[in-house]
């Protein structure tokens, strides 16, 4: 195994392990990219670049801002790049590896998306592989701990205009499902996608039952409880 394929497992490791033992899970909307992609997301929230790197089937690659990337020097030793390093992400691409982008360009309130930069494009187009969108939202809903939804889709032609449009339209219509649907059940057109922690509502409510035995830790791919979260440790 290669120096890339070690750090890129160490960060998707990390990441996965973050979001089970703080999230409900991840659910997802739309197919994983099969290649290396730019990853062009929406940054509405702390989890997102861990939410993006626990879904991939690839090492991956998060941009930093380059205050976030001398802080963090370490991410950037696992496979990160500051926003300064165009040249350096598309070695990373060439290397096999999904560069995770926000071309809002900063945290910014839940919402529509702010304006794109055209940054994502231009490595998706210097780099020669599909630009991707990944609308991300993170809510607090009908349990305890909070759930991940990803509508992850290409961007027809791989441009910026292209990709806006997606993205809001995309997020839209996820924050009116939101707004629509029984919040103790998941969004319906998204699947569980990793695995998280059940709520002490149903952990207590499952000890209850006569004859049911303490549910066992579980993992990514273990199936579903009753409410259709993803089974993962408490």
């Amino acid at each position: 195994m290669g120096d890339a394929a070690r750090s890129g497992g160490l960060l998707g490791h990390a990441a996965r392990r973050l979001v089970r033992r703080g999230l409900r899970g991840v659910w997802l909307a739309g197919d994983r990219p099969p290649g290396p992609v730019v990853w062009a997301a929406n940054h509405h929230c702390w989890w997102d670049p861990f939410v993006a790197l626990a879904l991939l089937d690839r090492p991956g690659s998060p941009l930093l801002s380059r205050e976030n990337a001398d802080r963090y020097r370490f991410v950037r030793r696992l496979g990160g790049f500051a926003a300064d390093e165009p040249r350096r992400g598309l070695a990373l691409l060439g290397r096999g590896r999904t560069l995770i982008v926000y071309p809002e360009g900063e945290l910014r309130p839940a919402g529509p998306p702010g304006p794109l930069a055209g940054g994502a494009a231009w490595l998706a187009r210097r780099g020669g592989v599909p630009l991707w969108s990944a609308a991300t939202r993170v809510v607090v809903r009908g349990h305890q701990a909070a759930e991940a939804y990803v509508c992850l889709r290409p961007v027809p032609g791989g441009g910026t205009a292209a990709l806006a449009e997606g993205l809001a339209a995309d997020l839209a219509a996820l924050d009116a499902a939101v707004a629509a649907a029984d919040p103790r059940a998941p969004l319906p057109g998204y699947r569980p996608a990793v695995a998280g922690r059940r709520s002490a509502e149903e952990l207590l409510g499952r000890w209850s039952r006569p004859g049911v035995p303490s549910p066992p830790a579980t993992g990514p791919g273990s199936g579903r409880d009753t409410t259709g979260a993803p089974a993962g440790p408490a």
